[in-house]
């Protein structure tokens, strides 16, 4: 594979595999060479190993982590959300329906209309293994920075210099740590149900930049450029670091996805289930 298409991906990357909604992914060709139900799971390790299972993926949830996963129904934004599509086309992309954002608890006060589809496709949220950390829109990025500033501070973390491309920096001795990374403000991605939330624990919310400097591991979203017209642009772009160590399902047959949240919390993780 010719190295410009790994141009931003992790140090180490050989290549690409495709497990978009797609004929030719791999998920869809082994599912229908085999006459198996079109389903996948996937666990991104922060160390060692990570799993993918294709088909019956029942035996990826059977170490005492099915009791951890919740379910959403997966979405299909009927516009296609890539550069390059024809007219018409809807996206391959996985989407998931998120209602709101919480920081320690707190609803972010935004307009229900930052998270929705609209019939153009644009806003929603995706997730993504091609985007390193979590990108959000402006009109949500900066409240959402605001409102975990100040719950950092309200646990006494001391805010400390940007970083580019992060905008909330903190000191990382006022941090505690946790086995489920440093003990900082819960973020939760809340979903259609009663009592359904996607938690972001320290873990994959914090990066550390140095032994001094941990900074919330989201970034502003880059927005359409004003000279394309018909490439939607999504509110919420879930990334590969606030993937990590959580088990995702991904139920093609009756579109829904099961999550774990993050496995390390439960004394677990994607190398050992």
């Amino acid at each position: 594979m010719s190295n410009e298409y790994l141009h931003g991906l992790a140090s180490g990357t050989i290549g690409m595999l495709g497990l978009a909604r797609t004929q030719i992914s791999l998920h869809k060709q082994v599912t229908g060479k085999l006459s198996l139900p079109d389903k996948f799971s996937l666990c991104l390790p922060s160390s060692g190993l990570g799993k993918l299972s294709i088909g019956d993926v029942s035996t990826a949830s059977k170490s005492d982590v099915s009791p951890l996963l919740k379910s959403t129904p997966l979405i299909i934004n009927p516009n296609s959300t890539s550069p390059i599509h024809a007219e018409g086309d809807a996206s391959v992309e996985y989407f998931i329906d998120v209602k709101s954002i919480r920081v320690n608890g707190e609803t972010l006060s935004l307009k229900d209309s930052y998270f929705k589809l609209d019939k153009d496709g644009n806003g929603g949220t995706k997730i993504s293994t091609m985007q390193n950390y979590t990108a959000l829109h402006p009109s949500i990025y900066k409240p959402f920075t605001r409102a975990f500033d100040k719950a950092a501070s309200d646990m006494k973390i001391k805010s400390v210099a940007a970083v580019a491309p992060f905008r909330a920096c903190f000191s990382s001795s006022s941090i505690s740590k946790t086995a489920a990374g440093p003990l900082v403000p819960a973020i939760d991605l809340v979903l259609p149900g009663t009592d359904v939330y996607w938690r972001i624990n320290g873990a994959n919310s914090m990066v550390d930049i140095d032994q001094k400097t941990t900074c919330l591991g989201f970034v502003e979203a880059e927005q359409r450029p004003k000279n394309v017209i018909g490439w939607p642009t999504t509110s919420i772009i879930i990334g590969t670091h606030q993937l990590e160590e959580n088990l995702l399902v991904f139920d093609l047959v009756s579109s829904q996805l099961q999550f774990s949240s993050s496995l390390l919390a439960h004394g677990k993780s994607c190398s050992r289930i």
